[in-house]
């Protein structure tokens, strides 16, 4: 009898600890090899477990937990994420191996350890982890906003350009023209954009050509941002720079995103190749430039949020084209100023002088989805004091003249 309630009590716990045993990982342990793909990044991770093929399986979650939590740009990259993905985290890396797409078939490590009391094994492999995968299922779940309501929030997702960082005297289409390898490397950039469904504006488009001719004319030789120039000209919310170079069988990437209407520096990183050599110029560049792309596009997406939030970005210049005499241009001036903190929850005043006016609104979507809407409401709303005429709207940058009503 007491050995039946002594079986009874330990198939009772077993039973129990099965029940409550959790799918998180046990170790923690993983660190990036390489960005391996577009979707893909290969990891080396450690696991924990009592016997050796625990410790495999605990590894895979381990490679999984360092791309939702770790790195430079963890897809759980804000607290909202983070607590919407705790309702689902025992299921989700219940599932885990779902994720893992290849598993090296030798281990760097295996050795006996004990972890909080424990004893058993750690083993070491390279994996490598579909990331595209794990996103979709966080958006699926409503974890993480997809792409799609993301730009139905603000409007569309941003446009983006690639070009190479240009000396002065020179433009992006002249270092195209003379250096094959920027050619790769913008072919490469815009290739891994274009895999992620955004939408990329390219410099050499057969129909643009005339109208970059003629900025080239312009720019040739001046003491200006040609980058920022070219990306207004071209309608670019975000135009993306790279240099790099290749010494001793190893590439070097510069990669920076900017934002076109304010220049303000969005994101930057350096990616690097593994010292190859026999390796093509080309191959070890295009290696250097999937970490690093991949890290900056996570930071254009991780600002793309932030409008929702705040509202979409604008760049709203005044040119006064009508003349204004003493207090009539004042009048007008501080007119145009309360329109703008009437319409805007969020604005900056750059620079006020007697011929320009410059703000940076952050307009809300609802009320304000493209910027011919904000045209039309500053000319009615200044219509007593000035006439609002049009001179550029080119998506998120308005210029517009101030003349006589």
């Amino acid at each position: 009898m007491k050995k039946a309630i002594l079986l009874f009590f330990v198939c009772a716990v077993a039973l129990f600890a099965a029940k409550n045993a959790s799918n998180l990982p046990v170790s923690r342990e993983a660190s990036l090899v390489e960005q391996y793909s577009s979707s893909e990044v290969s990891l080396k991770a450690t696991g924990f477990g009592k016997k050796p093929e625990n410790a495999r399986e605990d590894l895979k979650k381990a490679a999984i937990w360092f791309t939702l939590y770790n790195g430079t740009d963890p897809l759980l990259n804000s607290e909202q994420a983070k607590t919407a993905f705790e309702a689902i985290q025992e299921s989700f890396f219940g599932s885990a191996s779902n994720y893992i797409t290849f598993e090296a078939t030798s281990t760097i490590s295996s050795i006996k350890a004990k972890v909080n009391g424990v004893q058993g094994f750690k083993v070491t492999k390279n994996v490598r982890v579909n990331q595209a995968a794990i996103r979709t299922e966080l958006e699926n779940k409503g974890v993480l906003l997809s792409k799609d309501a993301l730009s139905s929030k603000v409007g569309g997702l941003p446009f983006l350009m690639v070009i190479p960082e240009t000396p002065q005297g020179q433009t992006p289409l002249d270092v195209f023209n003379t250096n094959p390898l920027a050619r790769q490397a913008a072919g490469v950039i815009e290739s891994y954009l274009t895999a992620k469904k955004y939408d990329v504006v390219v410099p050499r488009a057969a129909e643009q050509l005339n109208d970059l001719a003629s900025i080239q004319a312009e720019l040739k030789g001046a003491d200006t941002d040609i980058s920022y120039q070219l990306s207004l000209a071209l309608g670019a919310d975000v135009y993306i720079t790279f240099s790099g170079s290749v010494e001793n069988n190893k590439a070097t990437v510069v990669v920076k995103a900017f934002e076109t209407t304010t220049a303000r520096l969005l994101g930057t990183e350096t990616g690097y190749s593994q010292p190859r050599p026999g390796a093509s110029a080309q191959a070890l560049v295009e290696e250097a430039i999937n970490p690093a792309i991949a890290a900056v596009l996570s930071r254009i997406t991780s600002y793309w949020q932030d409008d929702i939030k705040r509202g979409s970005q604008y760049k709203i210049i005044f040119n006064v084209v009508g003349s204004f005499a003493g207090r009539q241009l004042q009048d007008m001036q501080f007119a145009v100023s309360e329109a703008i903190e009437d319409m805007f929850s969020s604005f900056k005043e750059n620079i006020v002088t007697d011929q320009t006016m410059d703000f940076v609104v952050w307009a809300k979507n609802e009320e304000y989805s493209r910027a011919s809407s904000i045209h039309r409401d500053l000319a009615k709303r200044l219509s007593d004091v000035t006439n609002v005429t049009r001179i550029n709207l080119n998506r998120k940058l308005i210029i517009l003249g101030l003349d006589n009503p």
